[in-house]
């Protein structure tokens, strides 16, 4: 036997570091965010009336619109009901980062 005390391991990718993901996160929710500023003013609606509309201030509004507070799945749904768009619409209208898949190698 060659693989006398070896597990039979699969190839797991290797974990990007909190910092990483956290900074890819940012960026891909600020770029919602200002996807949905441009939306939000082409339609010529204010931030006080998207405030209202989502039963919150229009601090947390603005906040939401800015990137500074990252935005729910539920809350992301409901600014596109507002909008009058389709959440896939608005996804494809921005550009993705693609995914990096990084596979280490396994040793026998």
């Amino acid at each position: 036997m060659k693989n006398k005390g070896r597990r039979n391991r699969k190839q797991r990718p290797i974990q990007k570091p909190v910092e990483i993901m956290l900074s890819e996160t940012i960026s891909l929710t600020e770029m919602i965010a200002t996807k949905i500023r441009i939306l939000r003013r082409n339609r010529e609606f204010s931030q006080e009336y998207m405030a209202v509309m989502l039963q919150i201030s229009q601090n947390a509004y603005s906040r939401l619109e800015t990137g500074k507070t990252p935005m729910t799945i539920d809350r992301f749904y409901e600014v596109c009901q507002i909008l009058q768009i389709k959440p896939s619409e608005l996804l494809d209208m921005i550009e993705l980062p693609k995914p990096k898949a990084v596979w280490r190698r396994s040793s026998y």
